[in-house]
């Protein structure tokens, strides 16, 4: 049995498994974003925030108004940790698909060109570091930047996306990243 804690209140203990889908189902949702959101730039990755910050309000009210039904707590933890578990494969599976989905498929959000195929800008973070380490700092800065247009982005210099994971992980007091302890 595990606790659920949700927005604050405790529901219920519930059956380890249920825990486990929907943690399971929220790491690969968040794995796949973050490939998602490395293809995109400028108001395409923006309209991908707001769609995905949309999506997760609309999935936590869904699951707590379905699971609000039920007198006993177990069973509203369950229903809401299979709600959750089953809602986040649902949106894993819709990012995975615009992921897959083919250059010349109008149907296609627009990609940005491969780290391989852009230019090195001057000043830039990939020329600073490289492009693999300059991917991991913009991976790690989209991962905690609690800004609506975080300078998440290779192009820009290194100490300012430096900064932006500075400032996000000492925004966050529990559960930060691991790699959070490397910036504070």
């Amino acid at each position: 049995m595990t606790r659920i804690v949700f927005a604050g209140l405790l529901l219920c203990s519930l059956p380890l498994y249920a825990a486990d889908d929907a943690a399971t189902a929220d790491a690969e949702l968040n794995a796949t974003y973050r490939r998602l959101t490395a293809t995109l730039e400028g108001g395409n990755l923006e309209r991908l925030r707001d769609a995905q910050r949309a999506w997760v309000a609309f999935r936590d009210k869904e699951c707590a108004f379905k699971a609000q039904g039920h007198d006993d707590a177990g069973v509203a933890g369950t229903v809401h940790a299979s709600c959750v578990a089953g809602l986040t494969q649902q949106r894993t599976q819709q990012l995975r698909s615009e992921l897959d989905c083919a250059a010349d498929d109008a149907g296609c959000v627009p990609r940005k060109a491969t780290a391989d195929a852009a230019p090195v800008a001057a000043g830039s973070c990939r020329a600073e570091v490289g492009a693999a380490k300059a991917e991991e700092y913009v991976a790690q800065c989209q991962q905690v930047s609690p800004a609506t247009h975080p300078p998440c982005n290779v192009a820009n210099a290194c100490g300012l996306i430096v900064d932006e994971i500075k400032r996000g992980c000492a925004m966050i007091d529990k559960n930060a990243p691991a790699f959070c302890a490397r910036y504070r």
